[in-house]
């Protein structure tokens, strides 16, 4: 072969030998440890390419684990814990401990560095179970607060938040199970606690429609009402809810060559001692030419009324939530 040929082949093969020693080997860690690897023009680049990595292969698990107990969860058929609720949990791809990845190979290939880092499943497990330890401290304040009250907005609301905050236990815990990491935190005690309480109240506490007097207009305010919320005609009694309903008669006089009518109603949410928690207002006009299209006017005004869904959302948070 002229020599000439030769010297030219031999740079191409060096050079194609090279670029294949650049390719990282994916083997670095044993197979229950999370892998990261990262490239940059120094080791400070590299290794924080492969936190990065890492955090999103830890992410990763995750929510594949979370995807799996909402799926479980759904196909239960006893208690769904989302129900209703939107879990606070939030999963960053974030590694607040990397200083406990090992780097498991640091190399230097021309102008760039490639690090592999590697971590053992108790390690990436430390963040969520300092979250879960807050977790486990907040489910009791908030189960606590369930069973010691009686006002019932402050029940609800405590209620909420312990299947929020459980929810979020629970999540983890199935994160940390699949790791076969042991975790020293409770919640199931907690919750069932606070759960039982509320079972107990559900079964007592109850809406009870209480008209000062029947009118058209308390009918159609029943009618709009408790075909969103569940509302019993019957005597409050225990640690019921009384709406007491009061209207006066509709009001008409001319003005502008107009007949004008209004009508001004309330809706009292009392114990059935008679403490009154809160008092929702409303007020609706009509007017036409003739008299008795004006009080036409004013019933359908009414019906149609904006306040009816300010009342609706703040009575719900009134109202057991026992569905």
């Amino acid at each position: 072969m002229p020599a000439i040929l030769l010297a030219l082949i031999i740079p191409i093969i060096i050079g194609c030998a090279s670029t294949v020693q650049q390719t990282e080997p994916i083997a670095e860690c044993s197979s229950d440890e999370f892998r990261g690897f990262g490239v940059g023009e120094n080791e400070n680049e590299a290794l924080a390419e492969a936190h990065s990595a890492l955090a999103r292969q830890i992410n990763s698990s995750v929510n594949v684990t979370i995807e799996r107990i909402v799926s479980q969860q759904i196909s239960n058929g006893k208690e769904n814990l989302n129900t209703g609720y939107e879990s606070k949990t939030v999963i960053e791809s974030a590694l607040p401990n990397a200083h406990d990845a090992r780097i498991a190979r640091n190399k230097r290939n021309g102008n760039k560095t490639s690090v592999t880092v590697c971590m053992s499943k108790t390690d990436a497990a430390k963040g969520f179970l300092a979250r879960q330890r807050l977790l486990e401290d907040s489910l009791s304040l908030a189960s606590n607060t369930v069973v010691s009250t009686e006002h019932p907005k402050h029940k609800n609301e405590a209620w909420r938040k312990t299947q929020m905050l459980y929810n979020d236990f629970v999540r983890i815990q199935y994160l940390l199970d699949g790791w076969g990491v042991k975790s020293p935190y409770l919640a199931n005690g907690i919750y069932s606690k606070s759960r039982e309480d509320y079972r107990d109240y559900c079964g007592a506490a109850k809406l009870h429609w209480n008209p000062e007097k029947e009118t058209p207009y308390s009918e159609i305010t029943f009618s709009k009402l408790s075909n969103s919320i569940k509302i019993e005609k019957s005597p409050c009694n225990d640690r019921g809810i009384s709406l007491t309903y009061k209207g006066s008669e509709p009001e008409c006089s001319v003005k502008f060559g107009l007949n004008t009518c209004s009508y001004a109603n309330s809706l009292s949410l009392n114990a059935c001692d008679g403490t009154e928690y809160l008092q929702l207002k409303g007020d609706t006009m009509g007017a036409h030419q003739k008299p008795d299209f004006a009080l036409e006017k004013l019933q359908s005004n009414f019906k149609s009324a904006e306040f009816w869904n300010q009342w609706l959302q703040e009575i719900k948070q009134w109202s057991p939530q026992c569905e």
